[in-house]
């Protein structure tokens, strides 16, 4: 008797986890609808590609530059400590 109890209270777990499947793969079903369409957009635009391509290269440059421009006032900031006689290390703090 304990069995056909098992079983019953078994059955509708098992119909609720087929829901929960089917509804997962409905989703990933929309999902893979949505990125096809989206990968349709991108290659009928080539030229955004070239754009965004473009776009890379410029920041990437802008990097570069704010890089070289930062090391160059770090030196400039070096050299008026030096001129003006001020201590360069970094103070150590005191940790009792």
């Amino acid at each position: 008797m304990s069995n056909s109890a098992t079983e019953n209270s078994g059955k509708p777990k098992m119909e609720e986890s087929i829901a929960k499947i089917n509804e997962i793969q409905n989703g990933l079903k929309q999902n893979l609808i949505d990125l096809h369409q989206k990968l349709e957009l991108l290659d009928s635009k080539p030229d955004l590609q070239s754009s965004l391509d473009d776009l890379k290269k410029d920041v990437e440059t802008r990097a570069s530059d704010l890089e070289t421009e930062v090391k160059r006032l770090r030196e400039d900031l070096k050299s008026v400590r030096e001129s003006l006689g001020l201590n360069l290390e970094k103070p150590k703090s005191d940790k009792s």
